[in-house]
């Protein structure tokens, strides 16, 4: 079985085994895989693999797919073809378990100007997994992104503030600590208790944190106006549950420390200090 390899500007790659007959490539979040920058179409290109051979082929996309350097509407894919969709290099090899040559100098430039440090991840094939994206808009069952790493990059770290030091008087003596801010509010949090992803943490960049898997269970957890916190149930058949207990159609209280789980994976809502 082949795969692609994806080169991320933060030096990292990762691998997207082609174990199903078609791929899809672009910056939509319902692709298989998400590239999420202005120069890739919302789906730029696919991966058709029949037995052990894989074809590319562009859709019609705006700024177009290269392979070793050449424009392509179609194309038959060999070892360690080099792919370009945007900025975004990707490598095909027909051994799953081969690396990647090292990118060329100019190349890593390339990749590491101007563009986020992170891809949204392949969505996972028949095993459940995790997804968590964060979403502002309005509640509706819209895709979410494919994994926490993409949710972390469209969303907020969380990180602990540094110190406030006011320089000495004069330039003599001590630094004295700078007039103390009024304290930030606290900030909502899920954590990841289980599965892959277990230990991760994603905050609220707005009202909403959307968490769960397209097709399988997706929910939303919701800041209230007056305060406190909902879980509501977007799509799934299997109810929602809170501590054990199963989550009302319109939606259900969840505070602080309680545990929930989405599409298989059991979460935690925290607040920050």
């Amino acid at each position: 079985m082949g795969k692609l390899v994806i080169f991320l500007a933060d030096g990292k790659t990762l691998d997207v085994p082609l174990d199903r007959e078609r791929v899809t490539i672009g910056r939509r979040f319902d692709n298989d895989v998400c590239l999420p920058f202005p120069a890739v179409s919302g789906e730029h290109a696919q991966v058709v693999t029949i037995l052990a051979d894989s074809f590319l082929e562009d859709l019609g996309s705006t700024n177009g797919t290269l392979v070793n350097g050449k424009a392509i509407a179609k194309h038959f894919l060999r070892d360690r073809d080099a792919i370009d969709i945007g900025r975004q290099r990707l490598t095909y090899l027909v051994d799953d378990a081969a690396k990647p040559d090292a990118l060329p100098p100019d190349m890593v430039l390339r990749q590491t100007k101007g563009v986020p440090e992170r891809v949204a991840a392949v969505r996972p094939t028949p095993r459940p997994a995790v997804s968590v994206g964060v979403r502002t808009g309005p509640l509706r069952p819209e895709p979410v992104a494919a994994d926490l790493d993409a949710a972390l990059a469209a969303g907020e770290a969380v990180s602990a503030p540094a110190p406030n030091v006011a320089p000495a008087a004069n330039g003599a003596g001590a630094a004295a600590p700078a007039h103390s801010p009024a304290p930030s509010p606290p900030r909502p949090l899920v954590r990841v208790l289980s599965g892959a992803s277990r230990g991760r943490v994603v905050a609220f960049r707005g009202a909403d944190l959307t968490v769960g898997r397209v097709g399988v269970q997706v929910a939303v957890v919701r800041r209230l106006d007056a305060g406190g916190y909902l879980l509501l149930p977007i799509e799934g058949k299997d109810p929602l549950r809170i501590n054990g207990t199963a989550v009302a159609p319109e939606g259900s209280p969840l505070r602080p420390g309680d545990t929930f789980e989405v599409a298989g994976v059991r979460l935690e809502l925290a607040v920050s200090p």
